[in-house]
């Protein structure tokens, strides 16, 4: 970064990782006060020796928020020598670069961007936006004829109006820090997490705001403070944690009980686990398979759309899978065993298959219950009773973002994608979470564990 600039603005080391980001599009997401308007000013910056072939637009919601905005730029550009443009609200830096400073009130504004051209386009705030039509919008304007790198970069925060797009876009499936193919932008994609504790000026001068966050609901919170994209309001499972309850795949010891569970659906996805039960009673989801149809140029999954895959090819691809392995108990939803005519029902199809079938509980409220207590549920050693491999990706895509039914709050509202939630409940509720206890005993020379007293870690204090 030109040193009129670092006189000007000196990063800070997360807003410092950000600025050597070689993505094309960078999301800088994550708690309040993370330094994230900082970094955009900053980052539009770093061309600015292209002179007047480097044009950047950096876009707000709505004027209040605009004008918060052009105070801070006010504070650092003309440090640089920029001088702004009342008129234009524009920014011209020495040698002809400029920034436009405007805000999007409704989708319906960025039409007036129709046939222009930047090499810098920022949305800051960007989380307020409900859709993605803006920001997917000014993709078409991003563009330089004169050979100017082309960046596209944005800032917001979980909980807000935008959450879903962007945990789709952005976090789900992806590690942060790592550069991401878009087969359909034809670009690099990369999400950088912003922390309060990244901003270590604001936190020098401002100590008590930490204190003052606490003050907001729960799910605020965790929101804001921590920049959890795996909360928002009226969520299900508030007390999941992706840095607790989702672990690196493990070797699985051999004695270990594994069971399958089963949720089918044809239009809709259908959802299969394998789980593992260790002996100290915490159950461990280490496979998934999941029929979502995905979107052909980005690769990315379409909500609550199936494969319409046959279910006995699904039978017979999943018990190749789990038959070297010992698993053959497979628990499914009760209706798989109906049949409308005379061909074999979808259990019978599977029982084909090799597969032991065994009818869940479907006791919908005991089942969210139990759902419940095993992810609150702590084991010895002081990790979650139910523990989820990195690997089953739509079990942590979708489990986070179901929500509460509005007229029954002891259930979850059927119209989300609940079918890896459907099958976890299954198999919490069947007798194959019960392990048998391994108690060490004395064999003469040796002590040996026996395995011959059944019992159930929930019996354990909840914390």
């Amino acid at each position: 970064m030109d040193q009129r600039i670092l006189q000007a603005w000196r990063p800070q080391p997360k807003q410092k990782t950000a600025l050597e980001c070689p993505a094309d599009e960078l999301f800088y997401g994550g708690a309040k006060g993370g330094g994230k308007s900082d970094y955009l000013l900053g980052d539009f910056t770093r061309n600015i020796r292209y002179g007047p072939h480097h044009r950047g637009i950096l876009f707000r919601k709505t004027y209040e928020e605009f004008a918060e905005l052009q105070a801070r730029a006010e504070e650092i550009y003309p440090k640089i020598g920029a001088e702004y443009k009342r008129g234009d609200r524009t920014w011209i830096f020495p040698g002809g670069a400029n920034l436009k400073m405007r805000y999007l009130a409704r989708d319906s504004d960025v039409q007036r961007y129709q046939g222009h051209q930047y090499s810098w386009v920022g949305f800051d705030e960007v989380s307020e936006y409900q859709t993605d039509y803006c920001y997917v919008f000014m993709f078409s304007c991003a563009r330089s004829p004169y050979g100017v790198p082309v960046s596209i970069r944005s800032t917001g925060n979980p909980g807000r109006p935008g959450h879903v797009w962007l945990k789709e876009r952005f976090i789900n499936g992806k590690r942060p820090f790592e550069l991401y193919w878009d087969k359909e932008m034809r670009m690099y994609s990369a999400f950088i997490p912003a922390s309060l504790d990244d901003n270590q000026i604001l936190m020098q001068k401002d100590p008590g705001y930490d204190s003052r966050l606490k003050a907001l609901p729960a799910h605020l919170y965790r929101a804001f403070r921590k920049g959890d994209w795996d909360i928002f309001a009226g969520q299900a499972f508030e007390e999941f944690r992706r840095e607790l309850h989702v672990i690196e795949p493990i070797p699985l010891e051999p004695s270990w009980r594994r069971v399958a569970s089963f949720d089918w659906g044809y239009k809709r996805p259908y959802s299969m686990g394998w789980w593992a039960v260790t002996h100290d009673g915490r159950v461990i989801r280490y496979r998934e398979m999941y029929g979502v149809m995905k979107d052909p140029v980005t690769g990315r999954p379409k909500h609550n759309v199936g494969v319409e895959k046959s279910s006995k090819d699904l039978a017979e691809e999943s018990f190749r899978i789990s038959v070297p392995e010992g698993c053959r108990d497979c628990v499914a939803d009760r209706s798989i065993w109906a049949k409308i005519d005379e061909r074999p029902s979808i259990a019978e199809t599977f029982a084909a298959a090799g597969w032991n079938m065994v009818k869940a509980d479907n006791d919908r409220i005991s089942g969210l219950a139990r759902v419940h207590d095993y992810m609150k549920g702590i084991a010895a050693d002081g990790r979650p009773l139910l523990l989820v491999s990195s690997t089953c990706t739509d079990w942590i895509r979708t489990i986070p973002l179901l929500i509460v039914d509005e007229k029954n709050p002891e259930d979850i509202d059927t119209n989300g994608e609940d079918h890896a939630y459907d099958e976890t409940r299954y198999f919490l509720m069947s007798g194959y979470t019960l392990p048998k206890r391994r108690e060490l005993v004395n064999v003469g020379r040796a002590y040996e564990y026996q395995t011959d007293k059944d019992y159930n870690p929930l019996d354990w204090e909840m914390k």
